[in-house]
Parts: C-alpha cells; sequence; structure tokens
C-alpha cells in the first residue's frame, strides 16, 4: 500500500512585499502554491499511490476562488483516471460550511464533515484501511476533539486525519500520547508549516506545508510518500517547493563604503548558486551603526534592494533588514529604562482597544495573539531606537 500525506497546500497565498521584483517573477511566485500541488498530484499519478490524504487548509482562505476550485476539481479528476482516492479534511483557513464547494468534487475524493467519522478502502494489495477525520466548522476549536476519536477498528491499517497543533487551545489542542492511545498505525497532521515526525512507531508526522510562504518559513518545503506492507511503515519526504525562503546575516564594519557592502551581498548571494533550487533571501546586516550616513540612506531609499533585483542569481534579494546596536557601555543603563517602560507599552489590551473594528479582523487578532509577533515589534522597536541615538 503506498499513499501520499500532504497538507497546507494554501491555494492562492497572496504573496506580499513582491512589487520591486519583475512581473514575470511576480506572476512565478502568485503561482508557486499551484505549481507545488502540481508536484503532489503528478508524483502520486508516477508513484501509483492507493490514495492522497490532504490534512487541511487546502485553500488559503475560506472565502475560495473559482479558480482554486476547478484546479483542484481538474486534479481530482486526474486522480480519479488512475483508481486513485483523495481523502481530505478542511483547516482553520479553509474551514466547513455545508455550501463550500460551489464546485463539486469527483466520486473518488472523500471530504470529512466537521463530524469525526471513518471512511473505508481497500487497497490494490488486498490491505483494508481505515481513515478518521474531521473537517473545522469554524475558524478557531478550543475543544479535544482527539478524545473524540473511536479506538482502531478492525482494519488491517488505520490513519487518523488531524489539522491541529499540540496544546494550542486554538487549534484543536492534543497530546502525541494522545494520539498513541488510539491504536492507529499513522497520524498524518497538517496545521504546523514545518514539517516533523513526532512518533516513529506508530508515526505521528507533520507534512509541513508545501510551499513557503513568507520569510518566516524557512527551508524546503514538500510532502510524505509513504509505504505500509506487512506492518512496517515508512516514508520518504518529496520537495515541492518553487521558491525556498533563506535567512542570511553579514556583519557591517567601520569604513564599509557603498562597494563593500556591495560585495558582502553578492558573495551571500552567489553562495546558493550551485544549487539546483531557487532561493528567497532575507538579509540582516548587523552593527549597521557602522555604516556612514549616505549608505544608511541609500539601504531606507530601498536603492540597494532594487540595485540587486536587477541582477541574475540563482537566489533572489527579498528584503533588508539592518540591525543597529549600541555601545556596550549604554546597554545597561537602556535595559534598565526599557525594562521599566516595556509592559505598560507593550499592553495588550491598550492595543486591542486602539480600534475594536481593526481588532475584529481576523489576522489582526491572530497576529496580536501570536508571542512571536508581539517579540518581532519589540525588537523592531528596539532596532528604531538604536538607531535614532547614533552618537549619542
Amino acid at each position: 500500500m503506498k499513499f501520499i500525506h500532504a497538507a497546507d497546500l494554501h491555494l492562492d497565498t497572496p504573496f506580499v512585499s513582491i512589487n520591486n521584483f519583475s512581473n514575470s517573477l511576480q506572476e512565478e511566485l502568485k503561482k508557486s502554491t499551484y505549481t507545488a500541488a502540481d508536484k503532489v498530484f503528478d508524483t502520486a499519478i508516477e508513484a501509483e499511490v492507493d490514495f492522497v490524504i490532504l490534512a487541511g487548509d487546502t485553500f488559503d482562505n475560506t472565502e475560495r476562488t473559482l479558480s482554486a476550485q476547478t484546479y483542484l476539481r481538474d486534479q481530482f479528476s486526474r486522480l480519479a483516471s488512475h483508481n486513485i482516492r483523495v481523502y481530505m479534511v478542511y483547516g482553520n483557513h479553509d474551514y466547513y460550511r455545508n455550501d463550500f464547494s460551489v464546485i463539486g468534487f469527483p466520486d473518488n475524493v472523500t471530504v470529512f464533515n466537521d463530524d469525526i467519522s471513518t471512511a473505508q478502502l481497500k487497497t490494490k494489495d488486498g490491505q483494508t484501511v481505515g481513515i478518521t477525520g474531521f473537517s473545522y466548522y469554524q475558524n478557531h476549536i478550543s475543544d479535544d476533539m482527539v478524545a473524540k476519536y473511536p479506538s482502531r477498528g478492525s482494519f488491517d491499517y488505520q490513519i487518523g486525519i488531524l489539522h491541529a497543533g499540540i496544546g494550542d487551545q486554538n487549534y484543536a489542542p492534543f497530546t502525541v500520547n494522545e494520539l498513541l492511545t488510539k491504536g492507529y498505525d499513522y497520524w498524518a497532521l497538517g496545521h504546523i508549516h514545518k514539517r516533523e515526525v513526532l512518533h516513529q512507531n506508530p508515526m505521528v508526522v507533520y507534512s509541513g506545508d508545501t510551499q513557503g510562504r513568507n520569510q518566516n518559513e524557512l527551508g524546503t518545503k514538500g510532502f510524505y510518500l509513504v509505504s505500509a506492507k506487512n506492518g512496517i511503515t515508512q516514508s520518504e519526504f518529496v520537495p515541492s517547493s518553487v521558491y525556498v525562503w533563506e535567512d542570511s546575516r553579514i556583519a557591517a564594519i567601520k569604513g564599509d563604503t557603498m562597494n563593500d557592502l556591495f560585495t558582502k551581498i553578492t558573495d551571500v548571494l552567489d553562495s546558493y548558486r550551485q544549487s539546483s533550487e531557487k532561493f528567497l533571501v532575507t538579509l540582516t546586516i548587523n552593527d549597521a551603526q557602522n555604516l556612514n550616513e549616505e549608505v544608511v540612506k541609500a539601504l531606507d531609499r530601498g536603492e540597494v534592494l532594487e540595485h540587486f533585483s536587477k541582477n541574475n542569481f540563482n537566489a533572489i534579494l527579498y528584503k533588508i533588514y539592518s540591525k543597529y546596536n549600541r555601545d556596550a557601555k549604554l546597554v545597561e543603563i537602556d535595559q534598565k529604562y526599557w525594562d521599566e517602560s516595556e509592559s505598560s507599552i507593550f499592553n495588550l489590551d491598550d492595543i486591542k482597544d486602539l480600534d475594536s473594528r481593526l481588532f475584529g479582523e481576523q489576522v489582526i487578532r491572530d497576529h496580536i495573539n501570536d508571542p512571536a509577533f508581539i517579540s518581532h515589534i519589540k525588537e523592531l522597536t528596539k532596532n528604531t531606537i538604536n538607531k535614532k541615538y547614533i552618537g549619542d
């Protein structure tokens, strides 16, 4: 038996901050989630799998586009012509509604609704397989949904599909031990955009997303091709990302000119030349206080980024961040005043009260409630202060 475990295709992801790229590159990025999805379905046919599992957030938004629905219908029809079934759940981004699909899917597709249920099939090698899952019915689910999953049935092989976060109270919280008590052979997880094997036997696996969507989703993305024979499960990671997001750093030293800066950035981009993959690089310039005023102005105006957008590298410079540091003798004094003001300045209740209509937007709430986002804002604030008082 063979199957594919993929998740978080996020078709129609709106890539941001790409206006300085060429029109052709912008189009390629916007199509990248589809190109990555092509790899999933092409691999299913080439490997002659029995079925494909899509573990949530296939669409980027519950207001899915007609083109995304048409694309999936056509791909599912391709799979049907090769006797490949599809089992999919909807996640927090594309949560389930009774009228969700304007365009219906072919008969080889099983979409789990908001009630936990088990589908059955017989594979080419004669194994009976049970697949258990549910779709989100709203953006957030705080219930322990795993507690409602049935224990292992009388199948040769049983799979659980779950779009959730470990201990995350907003997204069907669970623990690995809780999954293991069900006795399943494989847990196909979605939601976390980073592939991770949480347990080996039985396998509990996040496949990650198939195409990185922003600068925080680093590294090669893809899905798993899974085989099960004689009670042994084996998995192979299959890369699918069109562009790989990378994070690189250089250091500015006293006396660095624009030419020096160009040389350092060129060396970074050139280091990716031998790879067959294409990269989007976010570059941080450490100790930017060492740069002279004219170089800093060129960075702030986006001229350096614009310059490298016209160069033919295997890696594309996506953003440049300048990190300014204070004199070491001032750090202790600065930290004292920062600690005194931090709790009042970054009070979440005050931020939420600034504009209740703005906080009504889901994306705003998600960001404000994300500790990593608040930490990022604090770092940006420190950096701005350090830049302003260079030389004081």
